[in-house]
């Protein structure tokens, strides 16, 4: 058994549900402020005029998002030789969302006790896959945002910071692809002492990062992430179009200037709450990082800013919480069926 699960079989917890509480309870507290510092009455005024479907296309473009990026995860699993049927490979996927809110997104890494409760693979296989994904989506934000900002702004310094982070992410592919750092670090750690019982689940890790991680697969599932992400872009260039009374999105000249504008707030905001990964979910980081960038560099009043930020966060982080557990269920009443079976 790998020192990754419990002597009764079933894998060590990743995360308390009182620190998932918790991590739920800090995101009220973040927005509560958020509401406070733009005027309650301001903040309610501009979501309530919102028309009542922009809810619905918001949710379905976010879905599409989910959708696009199964296909990442999809091709990982073939990589290291998991197969599944798309329905259970698809519900697994959805389900990891359910710890989507914790420090660093690393609860997410609970697709490799669901993918142990299908078919016994072991987990040290399959969790690291969630550290590709992150790699590639930080990637692909960082590309999101670049062309945002090349496009849409003409200030400020983020081109420096997303440069940086950008390299950083660059450096962390290129080191966890490489069979060398394992052979010279981790293998020596684990060689023997207190750490020697880690050893097999490490043999699984590095295959898993190291075929996963590689160039080619590398910079193909960065250009997947980036259509998938990009459907998140879309959501908050419809809010901005009409919180700002621009009416609907359109090709005109200032609607394609917002949508690069919502393409580098987004994206880059999203760097942001990914880089502070203390921080479950980017919570804090991206609400300031997106509110200031708004109102210093876009010049919107605050309690707009505010506005589309809180149900961008609603419409992303928080739905895909909801469809986290929603799949999670879906997943456990599953396996209760097929237990008899086996």
């Amino acid at each position: 058994m790998s020192g990754g699960e419990e002597a009764s079989g079933r894998p060590a917890h990743i995360i308390s549900l009182r620190h998932a509480v918790g991590f739920v309870v800090f995101g009220v507290v973040v927005y509560l402020v958020m509401v406070w510092l733009g005027q309650y009455d301001l903040v309610v005024a501009a979501l309530a005029a919102l028309p009542w479907w922009v809810v619905p296309a918001m949710v379905l473009l976010s879905f599409m998002n989910y959708v696009i990026r199964y296909f990442k995860w999809q091709y990982y699993l073939h990589r290291i030789g998991v197969h599944y049927s798309h329905s259970d490979s698809f519900t697994v996927f959805l389900a990891g969302f359910v710890l989507t809110a914790t420090p660093g997104k690393i609860g997410e890494a609970i697709k490799g006790y669901f993918c142990n409760e299908l078919d016994s693979t072991p987990i040290a296989k399959t969790a690291p896959v969630v550290v590709a994904e992150r790699v590639t989506d930080l990637l692909a934000m960082v590309l999101l945002a670049v062309l945002g900002f090349l496009v849409g702004m003409t200030g400020g310094n983020e081109l420096l910071l997303l440069g940086f982070v950008g390299a950083l992410g660059v450096g962390a592919a290129v080191l966890l692809g490489n069979p060398a750092f394992y052979q010279r670090v981790l293998h020596r750690v684990t060689g023997a002492g207190p750490f020697a019982r880690f050893r097999d689940s490490m043999d699984l890790v590095e295959d898993t990062l190291v075929r996963t991680l590689s160039p080619r697969p590398l910079l193909l599932m960065v250009a997947l992430s980036i259509p998938g992400w990009s459907m998140e872009c879309l959501e908050l260039w419809l809010l901005l179009s009409l919180l700002t009374g621009a009416g609907l999105p359109s090709l005109t000249v200032p609607s394609l200037v917002l949508l690069a504008q919502a393409v580098f707030v987004h994206a880059a905001a999203s760097t942001v709450g990914a880089v502070l990964v203390f921080l479950p979910g980017g919570l804090g980081g991206y609400e300031a990082f997106a509110v200031g960038v708004m109102t210093a560099l876009l010049m919107l009043p605050l309690a707009v800013a505010s506005a589309a930020t809180i149900l961008i966060r609603f419409v992303t982080l928080w739905f895909s919480v909801v469809v986290g557990g929603v799949a999670a269920t879906v997943l456990s009443r599953r396996r209760r069926r097929r237990a008899p079976l086996v």
